[in-house]
């Protein structure tokens, strides 16, 4: 696509329609550019907050593993009925009743006890990658939102640079007019000045791309100070259509929530199965003096509930509230979702109609009131200030259509990132945005 800045100022059309497409009029469109999808990538695997949550993971699974197995045996060595006083004190032989013993005492847990405390451990380690997956999300948006930062903002800067042009016209326009005699020295003042603000906005907005890309360095890293790739086209998500048909279930936020809730549940049933008493087992041996026979001892013990009522009972009641709680925030937490993504949608799609009368009305007007404003000053038919007043509605609608567009973007963002690309990878991500 080429520009044709003709005198009559035709460009400001041209330059819409340039910002439409995404052209990188800023860096001549080099080889290695950043994609969107490729700094989502990049943010996922030097996430620290995402890396991190694996430990959590790895510890409920490790944990998951030995709630399943038996307590460990308990070796005891002892010396009973030692005397401590006559003429047998401190002797280990001379008195039938001391003896020295050795027993081993293993606690058997019953299996359904063992299995609902490595269940709860297991469903800890899903919540815990529940929430790794929303700090996930969290990381890829975050990154996505500063891309769309710096993207935008060097687009301005390419809008910026295209209204000097009408502005050089203008103040050419007025020092013609003054040296013919048919202007005055303010009208080239007042074009020195709308210059000078130009400079001060373009001045303004390298400092917004500066510190978009500083905010982007701190999600993917040196990456960030490459020239920006294209923009995805901005539609309506296909995956949202299809999360809306799965009550969102696979949205990290959601699972996160349905996670929690499996975990209560768990909890209800180990604590169900800890009021059932375990059985201890122990085993000795005594061995008495020469004159005297060993003994062999077996003994079993287990837990009388006492008080089952204001224990145990209790325990079970408490689980079972925490699992209610954790119901009705999931429920909430999914109807909260699915309102935030229809009144975003909606938004979305609005927009897009906003955007197309821009292109199809709005900046065509604008764009010939510029061109008419000019023609009729050289033409001795109208004055400076009406041009410059043209040129600021003419580069004002431009930028309004640039800020839209900027809100439409992040809105389709948030959605099309509704769940994170399934990637940790320093190389691009492979996922759909669409």
């Amino acid at each position: 696509m080429s520009l044709r800045c003709s005198p009559r100022g035709g460009r400001w059309l041209a330059l819409a329609a340039v910002l439409i497409v995404g052209s990188r009029l800023a860096y001549g469109q080099p080889a290695d550019t950043l994609s969107l999808q490729e700094a989502v990538g990049l943010a996922s695997a030097r996430s620290a907050d995402a890396e991190t949550s694996r430990a959590p993971i790895q510890a409920a699974n490790e944990m998951a593993v030995a709630a399943g197995q038996l307590p460990d045996p308990v070796l005891k060595l002892g010396l009973d009925n030692v005397p401590l006083n006559k003429s047998d004190q401190f002797s280990l032989t001379r008195d039938s009743m001391t003896q020295r013993s050795i027993s081993v005492m293993q606690e058997f847990t019953r299996a359904n006890k063992r299995r609902a405390k490595a269940d709860r451990y297991a469903a800890e380690a899903d919540a815990a990658e529940a929430r790794r997956n929303v700090g996930l999300a969290d990381v890829q948006r975050n990154a996505v939102a500063a891309w769309l930062d710096r993207w935008y903002a060097e687009q301005t800067d390419v809008l910026l640079g295209h209204h000097g042009h009408p502005l050089d016209l203008a103040r050419q326009a007025a020092m013609a007019a003054y040296r013919s005699g048919r202007g005055t020295r303010a009208d080239v003042l007042a074009a020195d000045l709308e210059v000078q603000k130009l400079h001060d906005r373009q001045d303004e907005n390298r400092t917004a791309i500066e510190m978009a890309t500083v905010n982007l360095e701190r999600w993917i890293g040196p990456a960030a100070r490459r020239p920006l790739g294209d923009r995805p086209p901005l539609e309506v998500p296909a995956s949202t259509q299809r999360l809306a048909t799965d009550a969102f279930d696979a949205v990290p936020e959601v699972a996160a929530a349905q996670r929690d809730v499996a975990l209560a549940e768990t909890e209800i049933r180990a604590a169900a199965q800890a009021k059932k008493p375990d059985v201890t087992v122990e085993l000795t041996y005594s061995q008495r003096g020469s004159a005297y026979s060993n003994m062999g001892s077996l003994n079993i013990s287990f837990p009388v509930p006492w008080d089952q009522g204001h224990r145990q009972d209790r325990e079970v009641a408490a689980k079972l509230a925490q699992a209610q709680e954790a119901r009705a925030k999931s429920e909430v937490l999914r109807r909260n979702t699915q309102a935030l993504v229809a009144t975003r949608l909606a938004e979305l799609r609005r927009n897009l109609d906003r955007l197309k009368r821009y292109d199809e009305t709005t900046l065509p007007l604008a764009n010939a009131q510029a061109d008419a404003a000019l023609t009729a000053y050289r033409a001795n038919a109208g004055s400076l200030s009406a041009v410059a007043e043209a040129n600021h509605r003419a580069i004002d609608s431009v930028q309004e259509r640039l800020a839209l567009e900027a809100k439409t973007a992040k809105l389709w963002a948030d959605l099309a990132f509704l769940v994170p690309l399934p990637t940790a990878q320093t190389e691009p991500a492979t996922g759909s945005m669409q």
